[in-house]
């Protein structure tokens, strides 16, 4: 099991706002082609960084979140993300779930006063954070006082050459 790390993204720190327009921009490209699916559910069918091309802020942290997988997967030489836009109200927050992956991890863009409580730690969130850990770790979203602007951060998950079949029913896996 990797030990789970956090590190903290300069590009969202230096440009959250504009990081936000964005992924607003882009999720009405979403609605274009997913209707009133959520881009949480929808998350097989495109990657949020496909989405969001061609911006230079979320090029910038693609290759922040490459380099961080990279570090902690060294050994590994051929890896696919699949990456979703999680835009949640209060009453759309995750509650406990796992992912069926062998890494998970997340970036907050807009977390708000939230913590994710895993079964054994939990983690503040903050603006720029990104976490990265061990798949099959259960965990859920809690906020710590209202908001009134969606709670806006991308989940991705890794997958190894060895687990990977020849065909998919997941068109957002890509690369990385």
């Amino acid at each position: 099991m990797m030990k789970p790390k956090l590190y903290k993204s300069k590009t969202i720190i230096e440009h959250q706002k504009e990081m936000i327009d964005v992924i607003e921009y882009s999720l009405r490209i979403h609605k274009q082609y997913f209707g009133t699916g959520t881009p949480t559910w929808t998350y097989k069918g495109y990657n949020a960084f496909g989405l969001t091309s061609p911006s230079i802020l979320f090029h910038n942290l693609y290759y922040e979140l490459r380099h961080i997988v990279k570090e902690n997967l060294p050994n590994e030489e051929r890896l696919w993300m699949q990456c979703w836009i999680n835009y949640h109200t209060e009453e759309k927050i995750l509650g406990w779930h796992k992912h069926d992956w062998p890494i998970h991890g997340y970036i907050s863009i807009r977390p708000h006063k939230s913590r994710t409580v895993f079964r054994e730690y939990e983690i503040e969130n903050e603006v720029g954070n990104i976490y990265i850990g061990s798949g099959q770790q259960e965990h859920k979203v809690v906020f710590d006082e209202p908001f009134d602007t969606p709670r806006i951060t991308l989940g991705y998950d890794i997958l190894f050459e060895s687990h990977l079949t020849d065909v998919s029913d997941n068109i957002g896996l890509i690369p990385i």
